[in-house]
């Protein structure tokens, strides 16, 4: 098996243009609906969640299956209709063994399992084959495609430039290591 891959998310890249989300569905569903994606794109008013002092500032997060290393959707499959595909480390939904009782659907700490009425299956996000669409079509580069043991760089990486700066000396601007 191919070292395993998942999708990262970096919220500062991300403009909420919901590409990502429009790209999975026509690529997966072969019809561009928010509704039928396997990724969804939650927007939050800034302010509410960090110290951003303007109200119309947007931060935004991505949600998808976290590819779990002990996945509870497959634990609670019944039919064992869930496995992981050896070849891209993703978890699958094998629709031949699935019985539709929806029970991955409540099992997934994320709601990243949705199901399609039109198929009368349960769908989630599968990596598509390895070669994630979502992230080949992100026009800011806010998704990334990244082996499991690097998934945090991204992070630490932002995280050493905002240390490394030199703090705010005007009053009443916020600086993330400031102290109150």
């Amino acid at each position: 098996m191919a070292e395993e891959k998942v999708i990262v998310f970096d919220p500062h890249d991300c403009t909420g243009c919901m590409r990502c989300a429009t790209t999975c569905s026509t690529y997966n569903m072969g019809a561009t609906s928010l509704t039928k994606s396997c990724i969804h794109v939650a927007r939050h008013e800034g302010h509410a969640i960090t110290h951003i002092d303007e109200e119309d500032d947007l931060v935004f997060q991505a949600l998808t299956c976290q590819q779990c290393e002990v996945p509870v959707c497959q634990k609670v499959c019944p039919s064992g209709a869930i496995e992981r595909d050896r070849s891209t480390g993703a978890i699958t939904v094998n629709h031949d063994r699935c019985i539709r009782c929806k029970m991955c659907m409540d099992a997934c700490p994320f709601g990243a399992i949705l199901y399609n009425p039109n198929k009368r299956q349960v769908i989630k996000c599968e990596l598509c084959g390895g070669d994630p669409q979502c992230v080949k079509f992100c026009p800011t580069g806010a998704l990334q495609f990244l082996p499991k043991r690097l998934a945090h760089l991204p992070k630490r990486g932002r995280l050493a430039k905002r240390m490394t700066q030199p703090k705010a000396k005007i009053t009443g601007v916020y600086h993330p290591f400031k102290e109150a």
